[in-house]
Order: C-alpha cells, then structure tokens, then sequence
C-alpha cells in the first residue's frame, strides 16, 4: 500500500518536471565541456595522449539506475579496442558525485606504467580494484597519488592490468565541473 507521501510524489508534476529540467540543463553543460576538452587540447602541440586518439567528441550517455540513481558520462577522449582502453571518463551520479576518471588497460596502460609520478597530485586516487568500471568509488580501497605512496604505486602499476585514476566531488561543486575537468586533463596529460 502506498503512503500518503507515495501518493502526493505521485500526483505531484514538478519533482518530474524538475528532473526534466536538470536533465537537459546538465546534458548541455556536459556536451559544452567536451568542446572545451577538445579546444584546451588543441591549444597546444603535445600532450601526453596516445598516437591515434580521436578528437571527435562522443555521445553523452544516460542512464537512470545506477545503483538507483540516474547518471550521465562520456568518455573522450578515448580509444576502446578489443583489450586495449584509454579513456578520459566524465561521470556525473545523480545524488552521489561527479567524477572525473582515468582509465587504461593492456598496451595504454603500458604507455604509463613507467611513469606513475606524472599523476602525482593532492587531489588523484589510484583505485585499488579489479572493477575498474564501479561507479560508486566511495567503498572501493583507494590509494592517493602522493609521493608517499611511491613505492605502492609504481607497484600496483606494474602489476596490474589495468588501472583506474580519478578525483570525486560534491554536488556541490558541480557549477565548477568545466574548471575541475580541465584543470585535470591538464594535470594529467600536458607535457
């Protein structure tokens, strides 16, 4: 039976017209980001991305339950072949977070295996888990890319075979998403 708080959600336009509205207003935010991705990095001649990247930036793409909570991501850029990914992954979890995401597998993991120290920052994790694809980083074990954590860094990249960075925000940081995302790519892919 459902609750008289069920029923005037129910009966109730606006939580839906609202959704409506945050949908298409963050759809837009996200599409104008991947321009802004795409004009940072041609702003300058080399940064540290694979030979072969596209800079055709991709489809938004929306889900609406994620662990029950709808979601928005793209991914650019990136390359997904068979058993090799990059990917620049922009994830915005209704409710939870947004994040901004490095992932690699296989051969682009080794472009970076030698290197760790280039990510080395006060805001990047190293996700410590074989689930490289989890959203909800939040339970997952985690180690920061600090100097003190060289040694288990330069580790856990030579070990493993694919590896996930990222830095997470509050909601409430999400008027500064385009600021957040290119400092990051800068941060992590600028020579």
């Amino acid at each position: 039976m459902l609750s008289e708080e069920h029923i005037n959600f129910l009966q109730s336009k606006d939580y839906f017209l609202l959704k409506q509205e945050v949908d298409n207003q963050l759809n837009s935010i996200l599409y104008a980001l991947q321009q802004n991705i795409l004009n940072c990095w041609q702003s300058c001649e080399e940064w540290n991305l694979p030979v072969g990247i596209s800079k055709t930036p991709g489809k938004i793409i929306k889900g609406y339950n994620h662990n029950n909570f709808p979601y928005q991501v793209f991914d650019f850029p990136s390359i997904f072949e068979k058993k090799n990914i990059f990917t620049f992954r922009v994830v915005v979890w209704y409710g939870n977070f947004f994040s901004i995401n490095l992932i690699l597998t296989k051969k682009f993991k080794d472009l970076y295996k030698n290197n760790p120290e280039r990510f080395l920052d006060s805001q990047t994790q190293l996700l410590k888990s074989e689930n490289i694809w989890e959203t909800d980083t939040s339970s997952l074990q985690s180690i920061p890319m600090h100097i003190d954590y060289m040694n288990e860094i330069s580790a856990y990249f030579e070990k493993s075979e694919s590896i996930r960075l990222f830095r997470r925000f509050n909601m409430n940081q999400i008027n500064d998403i385009h600021r957040l995302t290119l400092e990051c790519f800068n941060d992590w892919f600028a020579n």
